[in-house]
């Protein structure tokens, strides 16, 4: 069985419908702990496509075009270090630091909302378009759980190569570009470091796709 590497961080976050600057304002800790199925030294990269067929978590590229599992589970905390349930799918999203990675409205969300235990997962494929070569990281409620953990050495690979949520002929020509001239880490769709037909196939998965 895998050791979970647990991290924890510190937010702070408002929870009052009055304004944050206004008397009386409430102000929750909250933790969280990190779950990352992946416990090696490499970068790993994830292809994804705005329409969501791109691939689950579970099939992360390392660097020599095999897979690895990238499966990212999170605890929500409150203050007393007690499971906050039910805390919303859309409020907890993935990034990258570079913001390459393009998502569609909601196609970064955590999958579910939290369970009894406070636990949810990324695991299902996003709906997301672009490239990162930056690490990956995570908000809660807006706000950046850089603050005491480290990011997550998960970058991003997209049909969809221009990032504007579509997959068409620009992105086929900007393809063309680097498979027929200088290689192009946005065109190795099939992340291995070589451009063939592997990454032909990928782009044709996503051709004529775009955000739901």
């Amino acid at each position: 069985m895998k050791n979970l590497a647990l991290l924890t961080v510190l937010l702070l976050l408002s929870v009052s419908t009055a304004q944050a600057d206004e008397p009386g304002a409430a102000v929750w800790d909250i933790y969280c702990n990190v779950d990352f199925a992946y416990e090696g030294d490499e970068t790993l990269t994830l292809f994804v496509l705005p329409a969501g067929n791109g691939f689950p978590f579970s099939q992360a590229y390392l660097p020599d075009g095999s897979f690895t599992d990238a499966t990212l589970r999170v605890q929500i905390l409150d203050y007393m270090g007690d499971p906050i349930a039910s805390f919303p799918a859309e409020d907890m999203w993935l990034m990258s630091t570079d913001e390459g990675m393009a998502p569609c409205i909601g196609g970064s969300c955590a999958d579910t909302f939290t369970d009894s235990n406070g636990w949810t997962i990324w695991a299902e494929p996003m709906n997301a378009g672009g490239s990162s070569t930056a690490p990956c990281t995570m908000f809660i409620n807006g706000m950046n759980t850089t603050i005491g953990w480290e990011d997550l050495a998960l970058q991003f690979i997209s049909a969809d190569i221009n990032g504007d949520r579509v997959v068409n002929l620009v992105d086929l020509t900007l393809f063309a570009a680097s498979y027929f001239g200088e290689y192009s880490f946005a065109a190795d769709l099939h992340y291995d470091g070589v451009l063939n037909l592997l990454d032909v196939a990928n782009l044709a998965v996503g051709m004529g796709t775009s955000c739901p």
